[in-house]
């Protein structure tokens, strides 16, 4: 982005007013679908079922909550479920299945890398003559190919980077906050952090709140709005502010993490971490060497010691541990956050590097809030 716009930009910040730039049309490339090339899509279900992606045999498929296998193993990349539906590829087809495993939407457009974009708030974001726009739920072009990258949306708004610079645009692809010239986080309860420089180990970031614009107060580094606070730095010390970028909880802490259930993880020395209530107050000590945000009741944390190998674990509210990924059998090496009442688990490698694509190198399974596994490691 020029000088003269980031000059302007910060103009605008610091007059604490909305930005709303009038979409441009798409440039010739942007081929818009037809309903001859799109399978309909079902409305998005009132209460989807819950489905879980398995690789068995080098073929991906879905086991429900209880572990059976729901949609057999016949993928050869498969997604996670977002709003009913999960992208795949089966056969030759790069489309978008239900819950049930029927194939409700082939997109007119091949996919940018592995798979299509998952749905999220009725889009998915979709690549067409090298220019980002967005399909609805029948694969209609309802946002033009127009912009040089579009994040997933969140809460209805998606950050989106043109010659222009980035901003947050809605549902219909107009721009309604920003400017954000080097990016930015999703919106999270109506406020999204907007970055704009970096170097130096520093950014220069502003809050931006719906219906009000950007923030006056500029900080290096901010966390996602959670539950009304945002995790803030400046001179390197963290601390939170309020929706309206006020000083919530002090700057006092090394790293500072989003809050999620009333609590949020934090750490005073750089090496321990603990919980902090909304008061700043730690509730759960610092004793583990990583923390992450409580969902569904549990912590996900790493119990080793400075110098150990890794020992991932699960805490529940006490600071109870609960789940110990060492001591189930068999046992697991990495995790993620629990999410519909189970945790994905692997053996041989983190879970994360658990791709669409298949096969994969570490082993992939599923343990319930007990530890039990529905789903043992298989790949």
């Amino acid at each position: 982005m020029s000088a003269l716009l980031v000059a302007a930009a910060a103009a605008v910040l610091a007059a604490g007013a909305p930005v709303s730039l009038e979409p441009r049309p798409p440039p010739p490339s942007a081929v818009k679908a037809t309903a001859a090339t799109v399978t309909q899509a079902a409305p998005v279900p009132a209460a989807a079922p819950a489905r879980f992606r398995i690789l068995k045999d080098g073929k991906w498929g879905y086991i429900d909550a209880a572990g059976r296998v729901v949609i057999a193993p016949r993928f050869a990349r498969a997604a996670d479920f977002s709003e009913g539906l999960a992208a795949v590829l089966d056969g030759k087809t790069f489309g978008y299945v239900d819950p049930s495993g029927a194939m409700v939407l082939v997109p007119p457009y091949p996919p940018e890398r592995y798979l299509h974009r998952p749905f999220l708030g009725g889009r998915a974001v979709v690549t067409v003559g090298g220019r980002d726009g967005a399909i609805d739920r029948g694969g209609r072009l309802v946002i033009p190919a127009r912009f040089d990258s579009i994040e997933d949306f969140s809460e209805g708004y998606a950050l989106a980077c043109d010659e222009e610079g980035c901003g947050w645009i809605d549902q219909a692809g107009s721009r309604r906050l920003g400017p954000a010239g080097m990016g930015g986080t999703p919106m999270r309860g109506g406020v999204a952090t907007g970055w704009m420089a970096m170097g130096m180990g520093r950014k220069r970031a502003f809050l931006f709140r719906l219906g009000v614009g950007g923030l006056p107060e500029e900080y290096e580094e901010t966390g996602n709005h959670a539950e009304g606070l945002v995790p803030i730095r400046l001179d390197r010390v963290w601390g939170y502010a309020d929706s309206q970028g006020r000083p919530a909880i002090p700057l006092q802490f090394a790293w500072a993490g989003d809050f999620s259930e009333g609590l949020a993880p934090a750490r005073e020395d750089r090496v321990k971490c603990g919980y902090i209530d909304r008061t700043g107050a730690f509730v759960i000590g610092e004793r583990f060497r990583e923390c992450r945000p409580f969902s569904e009741g549990l912590a996900r944390v790493d119990l080793a010691g400075e110098s150990d190998a890794p020992k991932v674990a699960f805490i529940d509210r006490t600071g109870k541990v609960v789940i110990t990924g060492g001591e189930v059998d068999p046992p697991f090496d990495t995790a993620l956050d629990f999410a519909n009442g189970l945790a994905a688990v692997a053996q041989g490698g983190s879970v994360s590097t658990v791709g669409p694509e298949a096969p994969t190198g570490p082993r992939l399974g599923y343990v319930d809030r007990t530890g039990r596994y529905v789903w043992k490691p298989t790949r």
